[in-house]
């Protein structure tokens, strides 16, 4: 590995967990109700370039200064990581995601300050959020492949897979648990956005009812709910899938074993978060593992794209003559 790409791989991933803070010192600045700790100003704080003397003010202005130094992160991965893109593919499309997400989740924070927004608006800030972190993990993730190069120059070249009727099912599925799963983010968001977050002061059930009326604040509730239960049922798919392609691809069954873990733990945090009456560390806890599981699943749909060796082909395709040969 050269130094520029060591150095490249570093950056992506400071940024990556720079995105992170970013993401869960926003969701403080919700759950805190420290939104309008700098008043109406913006990049100002009371008009002034410090913070006034009040938690609600630090909470703001703190979560500002991170964001402005994870903008200067992601200009130096971006400047140094572009050069890369024939190398690495995937830049092309993850350096403009990435920078794209974090100035426009920049600029609806600043309009957020300036002008009353619904709570739909609101809620939409977490899941570009994800889409911001999920786009810079990807990045140190593809950093971290080895020989790419040799795809190009033909030794040990990386061919294109075998038709794979189970690495495409689990393709599909992937997808469809990413999309799920900003949904179901964005209604967490807007639980939070709404003050529906104890709404149901019991789980599993709202309030001690399995189906509870779908109106007011208990229906926004339990359509979160009920979108959990759905990213938790494709994601046991995914598990079934990965499981049934464990010997020839370990890795979609490492990050379907991976992702349901998260689900599970994402799920038993949620009713830690009603339990505690949303205790701070608690909310951030079950903020910080949807985001992980999110990275995780867009990993799973990369995955299904990642070519195959070329030896690992020849010796899928040598046990297929075998068994042609011993039916």
């Amino acid at each position: 590995m050269t130094d520029r790409i060591r150095i490249t791989r570093g950056f992506a991933i400071a940024t990556a967990i720079g995105m992170l803070i970013v993401l869960l010192m926003g969701a403080r600045v919700t759950a805190t109700g420290s939104a309008d700790g700098c008043g109406n100003d913006w990049p100002l704080c009371h008009g002034s370039f410090l913070p006034a003397g009040t938690y609600e003010s630090l909470v703001e202005y703190s979560h500002r200064i991170v964001t402005g130094a994870e903008g200067i992160l992601v200009a130096i991965t971006s400047v140094l990581a572009w050069p890369m893109r024939r190398r690495y593919p995937e830049v092309k499309i993850l350096i403009p995601v990435m920078a794209g997400t974090l100035i426009l989740q920049s600029l609806m924070g600043a309009a957020a300050v300036k002008w009353p927004q619904t709570p739909e608006v609101l809620a939409s800030h977490f899941g570009i959020s994800l889409i911001c972190l999920a786009s810079a993990a990807l990045l140190a993730r593809v950093l971290t492949d080895r020989h790419p190069e040799k795809a190009r120059h033909g030794e040990g070249a990386l061919k294109p897979q075998l038709p794979d009727h189970g690495v495409l099912r689990f393709r599909r599925l992937a997808v469809a648990s990413v999309v799920i799963s900003i949904l179901v983010a964005y209604s967490g968001a807007y639980v939070r956005h709404r003050g529906a977050e104890l709404a149901c002061t019991s789980w599993p059930t709202c309030n001690g009812e399995i189906i509870p009326e779908f109106g007011g604040l208990h229906g926004v509730q339990t359509i979160h709910r009920i979108g959990a239960l759905i990213i938790s049922l494709v994601i046991l798919g995914l598990l079934t899938l990965g499981y049934r392609l464990r010997e020839v691809r370990p890795d979609l069954f490492t990050i379907s074993v991976l992702g349901m873990l998260l689900v599970v733990i994402q799920s038993l945090s949620g009713a830690v978060v009603i339990a505690s009456g949303l205790q701070l560390m608690a909310t951030l806890t079950h903020a910080a593992i949807m985001s992980l599981l999110f990275v995780t699943l867009c990993d799973g749909v990369r995955l299904t794209w990642k070519q195959r060796p070329e030896a690992d082909l020849s010796r899928i395709g040598g046990e297929l003559q075998g068994m042609a040969v011993g039916d």
